[in-house]
């Protein structure tokens, strides 16, 4: 019951969640919520049309809760990043900072060089972050084959840990129209979501699965020939994820607040691990 229906449910909430926020990745929480490796497969065996009902039950049940998480996000979440940043930013560096101790385990044998690789690769894009300029709208159809090629890019840093798919979005231009877009399926019955904002979606929709599918496709491979490798890559990926959701960087607020919300964020990941057990 716990791993078939409620792991992933609560995974994809909080994957939802986190795609919405610039610098949180789903990927990340995949690896605390300890389906990484099993979506990875699961995907793989969609696209070689070799799903299973367990597969379908979990797939079906991830994607139920990423879609509340996106919904629900696309405004709680950030009412609470734009009201109270630094406590929020708090909350995810306690959760990640345990379960990256957590994930050490995992790692029987560090490797310097994928250690490094997976670090950077989170870090960099924060150094080109200053000058991009935001899409207000997708117009043509070379308008909608880069919107499409924005989602691939997006949907591959969804997968990785650490790697934020709305970082990416942000770099590209088109995270501001996202966001708003998303935030219109609330007002679908009501004539609130127009043609145009459906088309937007399905492109960009599109292209975050075909970057799903690949990244995917990759990671097996890399599990399947070299898993202690891959293992030091992501572990590089979460340490670097620290570094983008550090509070200092969001704002300012009480040392002791800052403190109380990252040993909340530790309970969470102590908590989820009690339960598994």
């Amino acid at each position: 019951m716990y791993d078939e229906i409620f792991r992933p449910i609560v995974a994809g909430l909080f994957m939802g969640w986190a795609n919405v926020i610039p610098g949180i990745s789903g990927g990340t929480i995949a690896v605390i919520m300890g389906i990484f490796e099993r979506f990875i497969d699961v995907i793989n065996n969609i696209m070689a049309f070799k799903i299973s009902r367990k597969d379908i039950n979990f797939i079906a049940t991830l994607v139920l809760g990423i879609a509340v998480g996106i919904i629900t996000g696309s405004k709680l979440l950030t009412w609470a990043f734009q009201n109270h940043s630094f406590y929020t930013y708090s909350f995810f560096f306690g959760l990640i900072l345990f379960s990256l101790w957590n994930f050490r385990n995992e790692v029987s044998q560090f490797r310097f060089f994928e250690f490094v690789a997976g670090f950077l690769i989170v870090v960099a894009p924060y150094l080109f972050k200053s000058g991009q300029s935001n899409v207000t709208s997708v117009e043509g159809g070379f308008g909608y084959v880069f919107l499409a090629l924005a989602g691939v890019i997006a949907g591959a840093a969804m997968v990785l840990p650490g790697v934020s798919g709305s970082l990416l979005l942000m770099l590209m231009g088109y995270y501001e129209a996202a966001i708003k877009t998303v935030s219109k399926l609330t007002k679908v019955l009501t004539g609130g979501l127009l043609i145009s904002d459906f088309l937007f979606l399905l492109t960009l929709g599109i292209g975050v699965l075909i970057g799903i599918g690949i990244i995917s496709k990759v990671l097996k491979v890399w599990f399947e020939k070299a898993k202690l490798s891959v293992l030091n890559f992501i572990l590089g990926l979460l340490a670097g994820s620290l570094y983008p959701i550090t509070p200092a960087y969001h704002g300012s607020g009480n040392v002791f607040g800052m403190l109380l919300w990252i040993a909340v964020g530790g309970l969470v990941v102590y908590a989820l691990g009690k339960f598994e057990r």
